[in-house]
C-alpha cells in the first residue's frame, strides 16, 4: 500500500476533517473537498485573499488598502456546531490577505438550491463556486459572471495559470470565453466511495468479505437471519434531482449490473444514458427484491445522512456506501458506543485519536462485480466546479487579484492546511497534520476556536495541493487506497460537451428518474421503468443525445 500511495491522484485533505465527516462526503460525489465539516457533495463557495500589489504598493489608494469585503455562501453540515466569528483559520486568512469574509451559512444539502435562488436575485456572492455542468454554463451565458478571457495572462495572473493548465481552461470555456477558474477540491478526478461493512458482524456470522454481487446478497441474507435487529444495507436521501440521490446508497448494486445513474455513454460517436439502459431495469428489479426481503433499510428514501449516522453509530447497521474520508470517524464512533454498552468507556467519555491505527470495526471494499466479472464505478470529471466572479461585484479586477494572490505557495498552505504550528507542522520538510486538535463533539480546539481548514480557499486542487500526498494518516491512506485503485472507474461521456437542452432539462429528467426509481425499489410496477424511458426520451432526452453527438463531432474536428 505504501507503494500505491505514491501514485495517488487525489488530495489528502482528509486528515483535517477528522471528527467532522459526514456520510455524503465533501462534495458532489465526484471527489470534491470542502470545509472541516463538509461532506462529499457540493462544497462551499467563494474564497479570497487580497492582492499583494493593491494592498502593499506605496501608491495604493486608501480604498485599495482597506480589507476587501467578500460575500460568501458557505456550505455547512448544520448538524455540527460552527461559528465563523470564532474560526481561527478564517481570521488568519483575513488578516494575512487583507480581506473581510462575510459568510452566509447554508446546509450542504441545500447549497445548490440556495445558490440558484441567489443567482436569480441581486444578492449574488462575490465569488460563487458552482457546478460546471449545467448551472455554470447556463448562468455564464446569461451574463452573470465576469468574462476573464482578457484578464488572465502570465504578467498579471501567473499563479492562476500555473494552477490551471491551458487545456483545462479550454475545456472550461463557454461559447469560446472564460468565465471562471476550474476547481476540483483535490487533485484529479476519480472514484471516492467505498462499500463499508461491520467487520465484527461478519466475523460473528462466520463470513468473509464479499467480492461479487451474489456473495454480498447472500451475506446480507445471513446477517438478516442471524442478526434480526441489524439493517443489512442502509441508505439515505440526498437532494432529489441530483445524480447523487440515485446512486450514493446503492452504487455497488447498480455498478455490478454495469450501470450508474445519471452518466451519459458514448460508443462510436453515438450517445445514450445509463438511466434508460435495459440493464438499469434489471438492477432496479434486483434492488426491489432486496427491499422486499428486508435487506434494505425501509427508511432509505426519507431519512437524511445524520439519521443514518445515528443508526450506524448505535450498531443497527451492517453495511452502507461511504465517502472515503468518513471511515475513520465512523470506526471511532462505533467503538465508543461498543465501550458504552460494555461499561468500559473512559470516565471522560473520549477515545484517543485512532487515525494512525488499523480499522477495528470496519472493512472497506471496492466495487462488487456481476456474473461477467465486471462493474462500473462513476468517477468525477477532471474538474466539476468553477470559481466565478459575480458580474455584480463592485471591483472585479481586485477580486481577481485576490484569487491570484491566494494561490501563492505560502497562501495555499494557509488556506488548505491552516496555521503552521497549530493545524500542521513541517517535520524534515514533510507535512504532518495535527489530528487531535479539534474535539469531534464540539468541533472546537482547547481554546474554543473553530478551525475551518479548506473552508475559505480558491486553490483548484487540479494537480495537487501542497504536501497533500504525505499528509494522510494510516486509516485515511487505507480508505483512499481502496477507492482510487478501483479498477472499474468510468467517466461521464458528456463531460464538457455542449447541450443547451441538457442545461435546460436535465434536473427535470433527474427528478423524474429519482421518483420512478425510488417507487420501483419500494415495490412499484416495473412497467414504470418502461414508461420512464419513453418520457425521458420525449421530454428532452433524445434532444440532449443529439446535441451531445453534434458537440462531440465538433470537438473531434469532424
Amino acid at each position: 500500500m505504501a507503494n500505491k500511495s505514491r501514485n495517488w491522484g487525489y488530495g489528502a485533505f482528509a486528515a483535517l476533517l477528522i471528527g467532522t465527516m459526514s456520510l455524503a462526503g465533501c462534495g458532489d460525489g465526484n471527489g470534491n473537498a470542502g470545509s472541516s465539516s463538509s461532506s462529499p457533495e457540493v462544497s462551499a463557495s467563494a474564497s479570497a485573499p487580497a492582492s499583494a500589489s493593491s494592498s502593499a504598493s506605496p501608491s495604493a489608494s486608501a480604498a485599495e488598502s482597506q480589507p476587501y469585503e467578500l460575500k460568501w455562501l458557505k456550505a455547512q453540515d448544520i448538524s455540527l456546531p460552527y461559528d465563523p466569528s470564532k474560526d481561527a483559520v478564517k481570521q488568519a486568512i483575513e488578516k494575512k490577505l487583507n480581506i473581510k469574509i462575510v459568510p452566509e451559512m447554508v446546509d450542504v444539502q441545500q447549497y445548490k438550491t440556495k445558490l440558484n435562488l441567489k443567482m436569480s436575485s441581486s444578492d449574488i456572492p462575490d465569488v460563487a463556486r458552482i457546478d460546471f455542468a449545467d448551472d455554470f454554463q447556463k448562468y455564464a451565458q446569461q451574463g452573470a459572471f465576469v468574462d476573464l478571457t482578457d484578464l488572465l495572462n502570465e504578467k498579471d495572473t501567473p499563479n492562476i495559470l500555473k494552477e490551471v493548465p491551458p487545456e483545462v481552461f479550454e475545456q472550461a470555456k463557454v461559447n469560446g470565453r472564460i468565465y471562471g477558474i476550474p476547481y476540483q477540491g483535490g487533485p484529479g478526478a476519480g472514484y471516492r466511495w467505498n462499500l463499508v461493512l461491520r467487520k465484527d458482524y461478519m466475523e460473528q456470522v462466520g463470513a468473509s468479505a464479499p467480492k461479487t454481487l451474489d456473495d454480498y446478497y447472500n451475506l446480507l441474507k445471513k446477517i438478516k437471519q442471524e442478526k434480526p435487529d441489524v439493517i443489512p444495507l442502509g441508505g439515505y436521501t440526498a437532494q432529489i434531482g441530483q445524480v447523487k440521490y440515485a446512486n450514493n446508497s446503492f452504487d455497488n448494486i447498480f455498478g455490478a449490473f454495469g450501470v450508474t445513474p445519471g452518466f451519459f455513454t458514448e460508443k462510436d460517436g453515438k450517445f445514450s444514458n445509463y438511466d434508460i439502459d435495459p440493464r438499469m431495469r434489471d438492477a432496479l428489479l434486483f434492488l426491489q427484491k432486496m427491499y422486499k426481503e428486508g435487506l434494505i433499510d425501509k427508511e432509505f428514501a426519507t431519512i437524511k445522512e445524520e439519521q443514518l449516522r445515528a443508526k450506524l453509530y448505535s450498531g443497527k447497521l451492517f453495511s452502507w456506501m461511504g465517502w472515503w474520508s468518513t471511515a475513520n470517524d465512523y470506526d471511532t464512533q462505533v467503538e465508543t458506543n461498543e465501550l458504552i454498552k460494555s461499561g468500559k468507556l473512559a470516565a471522560d467519555g473520549k477515545l484517543p485519536n485512532q487515525a494512525e491505527q488499523p480499522f477495528k470495526y470496519l472493512t472497506l471494499l471496492g466495487s462488487l462485480v456481476g456474473p461477467d466479472g465486471k462493474a462500473v464505478a462513476p468517477m468525477g470529471a477532471p474538474f466539476s466546479q468553477m470559481n466565478a466572479i459575480s458580474a455584480k461585484t463592485k471591483d472585479p479586477k481586485r477580486v481577481l487579484s485576490i484569487i491570484e494572490d491566494s494561490l501563492s505557495p505560502d497562501n495555499q498552505m494557509l488556506t488548505v492546511w491552516g496555521i503552521e504550528g497549530e493545524d500542521y507542522n513541517l517535520v524534515d520538510g514533510k507535512l504532518k497534520t495535527v489530528t487531535d486538535l479539534v474535539d469531534p463533539q464540539t468541533q472546537q480546539d482547547k481554546n474554543g476556536n473553530f478551525r475551518g481548514t479548506q473552508s475559505y480557499l480558491f486553490a483548484p486542487g487540479l494537480n495537487g495541493w501542497p504536501h497533500y500526498l504525505e499528509s494522510l494518516p494510516l486509516r485515511f491512506s487505507q480508505a483512499l487506497d481502496v477507492a482510487i485503485n478501483n479498477p472499474y472507474q468510468i467517466t461521464d461521456a458528456s463531460n464538457y460537451l455542449d447541450s443547451p437542452t441538457k442545461i435546460a432539462k436535465l434536473v427535470e429528467l433527474n427528478t423524474m428518474r429519482d421518483s420512478v426509481f425510488t417507487q420501483i425499489i419500494m415495490g412499484g410496477d416495473i412497467k414504470k421503468f418502461d414508461d420512464f424511458v419513453e418520457k425521458w426520451k420525449s421530454q428532452g432526452g433524445n434532444q440532449i443525445l443529439s446535441e451531445l453527438e453534434e458537440s462531440f463531432k465538433k470537438k473531434a474536428g469532424k
